[in-house]
């Protein structure tokens, strides 16, 4: 019977076991760096953009004025905003929407801010475990870089 495994004969090169393949070439390892870095680059921008853009700004706005208006309301059955904090801050609050969608050129940094105090569990605003002075302190830093100055 007649093996089909490939053998190596002295007269022909071997082409068992394939020689590893070589390493790319440091020039090409850089460029897919570069490749990759500007793709990531460019996803960066583009977040930063939607995130100070008037559209995003003005619905952050909103949020904000609709926490400060249910500061006011009475408790409903699964509500998680900590009313007497927002009731404490209820005119920085709206101080802050006003200069949200008027901002010409916002840090972003504040902008995250703001979007990070009305959407994360953690935030001052309803957890309770989060000591009330960590509101203050970011709507102090919200307020100082609305203007786009830092």
């Amino acid at each position: 019977m007649k093996s089909i495994v490939p053998h190596a004969t002295t007269d022909t090169p071997s082409k068992w076991p394939r020689p590893a393949a070589e390493a790319p070439a440091p020039t090409t390892v850089e460029r897919d760096r570069g490749i990759v870095g500007r793709r990531l680059e460019r996803a960066a921008e583009r977040s930063r953009a939607r995130l100070v853009s008037p559209r995003n700004r003005r619905k952050l706005a909103q949020s904000l004025r609709r926490t400060a208006r249910d500061a006011n309301r009475t408790l409903q059955r699964y509500d998680l905003l900590l009313r007497d904090r927002a009731a404490a801050v209820r005119t920085e609050l709206i101080e802050i929407a006003a200069r949200l969608e008027q901002a010409q050129d916002p840090d972003p940094a504040r902008v995250a801010a703001v979007r990070e105090l009305l959407t994360k569990g953690d935030s001052p605003l309803y957890h309770p475990g989060v000591p009330a002075g960590e509101l203050r302190a970011t709507l102090d830093y919200v307020r100082s870089g609305l203007d786009g100055s830092i």
